[in-house]
């Protein structure tokens, strides 16, 4: 994170780092760092670390009806519900959005925060 040679100066990649929100550590800040700059799915991995640092999800992916499990992993399940919403909320105008009755339509009622 330290240039070399320098006591204190700062490298780019720390200075990135520096730009990010706090996600609880710096593992998961360079992992979104490193999705953000190579693989463009940074939105995707910002939104599944803000689930993962204030949710209790042991208990909510319990919850979650067994069409949105993924075999790949809890992360993909999370992933799989916010994409089912997400695409429901970018199809209908804004002030016709409802959170209660998309997650009650989609069997979700039991995970919504």
């Amino acid at each position: 994170i330290l240039e070399k040679g320098t006591s204190e100066a700062l490298t780019n990649h720390s200075k990135a780092l520096g730009k990010l929100p706090d996600f609880g550590s710096l593992a998961m800040s360079k992992c979104v760092l490193a999705a953000l700059k190579d693989c463009n799915c940074g939105a995707d991995l910002i939104s599944l670390s803000s689930i993962l640092s204030v949710l209790n999800t042991t208990t909510l992916l319990k919850s979650i009806p067994q069409n949105y499990k993924s075999p790949d992993g809890d992360f993909m399940t999370l992933l799989n519900v916010m994409e089912e919403i997400l695409v429901v909320k970018q199809s209908v105008p804004t002030k016709e959005f409802s959170l209660d009755r998309i997650c009650q339509a989609k069997g979700l009622s039991d995970i919504k925060h």
